[in-house]
C-alpha cells in the first residue's frame, strides 16, 4: 500500500481534518500546572534528602512540562499514596522535546534517552541506598527502554522496576528488559484497544487515507478529563498537522508497510492511562516490589 503525498498537500489534508475540533489555549501555567516533577533534582540540589524510592518518567508525544498532563501527574499521585518516601521526576523537556519527530524519526528521542540515564546515574551515585524505578508512557516508554539499555551494570543494577503505558516498543527496535529488572506493561486491549501496543487482530481494518490517520484526533478532546487535559488535546489538535510536515520523510516512510503502519495509529484511548485506573495498577505494582516494600 503506498500514498501519493506532497509534503502541502500533506499539511492542508492533516489542518483541515483537525482545526474543526480546536479551543482557545490560554495561559500555560495556569492549565498545566501539575505538569511537572522534579524531586530527584530536588535532591541532588540539596533541597531534599535522599528518597528511599526515585522514580524517573517520561512524557509522551506532544505532552508539556516534564511529565505532562496525560498519565505523568496520575501515575505520581498513585505512587505517592502509596510510597512516603518518594522522588518523583520527569525527563528533562529540553532534552527531550517529545516531539513527532523524534517518535518516528528516532524510534524514541536518543537525547530523552540519555538524560534519562544521566539522571539515573547521578542519583544513584548520590543515593546508593535508593531503589529506582524508571516508567514512560506512548513514546516515553520507548526512552525508557533506551535510557535503561544506556546504564552501566553498577547502576542498572540499582534499578528494581521498569514500568510503561502503551507502550510500543515491538513496533521499533523491541529492547528486551534486563533479567534483575522486574517488568509491568500497561496496555488496553479489548474491543477499543490501543493499536500501538496491542496484537491487532486479523480483521483490523488498516488506515487507507490521511483522513483515517487524522481523524481520530477530532475526538481527542470529548476524551479529556478536567482542565488540563481539555486543554492539551485542544493544543494538539493545532499542533499535530504540523508535526506532521515536520516528520514528513519519516511518516511516508511508515506508510510503506503495515508494520510500520501501526506506529501511526494514535486514538484517543491511548490518552486514556491516566484516568482509568491503570496508573493505579501501575502504582501497586511498585509498591510490591520487594525493594520498595514498606517504603
Amino acid at each position: 500500500m503506498r500514498f501519493t503525498i506532497t509534503s502541502t498537500s500533506l499539511f492542508t489534508v492533516a489542518t483541515c481534518a483537525l482545526l474543526s475540533s480546536a479551543r482557545p489555549t490560554q495561559n500555560k501555567r495556569a492549565l498545566f500546572g501539575s505538569d511537572t516533577a522534579n524531586g530527584m533534582s530536588d535532591v541532588l540540589f540539596g533541597d531534599e534528602d535522599c528518597k528511599d524510592v526515585a522514580v524517573i518518567f517520561a512524557r509522551g508525544t506532544f505532552d508539556s512540562g516534564n511529565i505532562g498532563v496525560w498519565v505523568g501527574p496520575q501515575f505520581q499521585a498513585a505512587l505517592q499514596s502509596q510510597i512516603n518516601s518518594l522522588a518523583f521526576e520527569g525527563v528533562d523537556s529540553t532534552a527531550y522535546p517529545a516531539t513527532l519527530q523524534t517518535y518516528l524519526g528516532e524510534g524514541g528521542s536518543d537525547g530523552g534517552a540519555q538524560s534519562l540515564a544521566s539522571t539515573v546515574t547521578d542519583y544513584v551515585n548520590f543515593c546508593p541506598d535508593s531503589s529506582v524505578v524508571i516508567s514512560g508512557w506512548s513514546q516515553g516508554a520507548l526512552v525508557a527502554h533506551k535510557g535503561l539499555s544506556l546504564l552501566t551494570p553498577e547502576v542498572q543494577a540499582k534499578v528494581v522496576g521498569l514500568v510503561t503505558f502503551g507502550d510500543p516498543n515491538k513496533l521499533f527496535t523491541n529492547e528486551p528488559v534486563p533479567s534483575n529488572v522486574a517488568f509491568k506493561t500497561e496496555c488496553i486491549g479489548g474491543t477499543t484497544l490501543d493499536p500501538l501496543c496491542s496484537d491487532i487482530p486479523a480483521d483490523f481494518k488498516f488506515p487507507t487515507s490521511l483522513d483515517d490517520i487524522t481523524g481520530p484526533f477530532s475526538q481527542l478532546p470529548h476524551f479529556a478529563t478536567g482542565v488540563a487535559e481539555t486543554a492539551a488535546a485542544a493544543s494538539l489538535v493545532l499542533r499535530f498537522p504540523g508535526q506532521l510536515l515536520a516528520s514528513r520523510s519519516a511518516f511516508l516512510d511508515a506508510l510503506t508497510d503495515k508494520t510500520k503502519m501501526q506506529r501511526l495509529l494514535l486514538t484517543p484511548e491511548h490518552f486514556t492511562y491516566g484516568n482509568n485506573g491503570l496508573t493505579s495498577d501501575a502504582a501497586d505494582f511498585v509498591a510490591a516490589l520487594p525493594a520498595v516494600v514498606g517504603k
